[in-house]
């Protein structure tokens, strides 16, 4: 009977239930990296996307088009059309230069404010959102 009653003692003190809490409480831990690394995944994609937008405009902005066989620079507002037609109407795009003739520098930069999906409460601890991702690039008129 006392042996009995031993084994019905030691049953008791099981770890059946143990696994459920470990996972409860490692569970909130894998969802916080998961929405890291989705969030952070549009930051890289984003920032990618804003420095092919910037070299590529400037590229196209520095060809000339030829009209009745004369060369004939794009215009500011021919630039950025392009830019967000083939990259994203939600892009910035600001064209610099100083004047419309071969030879000189043509600055294109693009940017795009970045709004975070599940990191957002990181503003409360001081990480300044949304994001604003930029990128410049300058050429030289052909």
């Amino acid at each position: 009977m006392f042996i009995r009653l031993r084994r019905l003692l030691r049953r008791g003190r099981g770890q059946e239930g143990a696994a459920a809490v470990e996972f409860a409480i490692v569970l909130p831990i894998l969802m916080l990296l998961l929405a890291g690394f989705f969030d952070f995944g549009w930051l890289f994609y984003w920032n990618h996307s804003v420095t092919n937008a910037s070299r590529a405009g400037a590229r196209y902005g520095v060809q000339a088009k030829y009209l009745n066989g004369i060369p004939t620079p794009y215009t500011d507002a021919d630039i950025q059309n392009w830019v967000k037609a083939n990259y994203g109407p939600d892009l910035v795009v600001t064209v610099d230069r100083t004047v419309n003739t071969p030879g000189t520098p043509l600055s294109v930069t693009v940017g795009k404010t970045m709004q975070w999906f599940f990191l957002g409460f990181l503003s409360s601890w001081g990480v300044p959102l949304p994001t604003q991702i930029d990128d410049k690039t300058t050429m030289t008129m052909e």
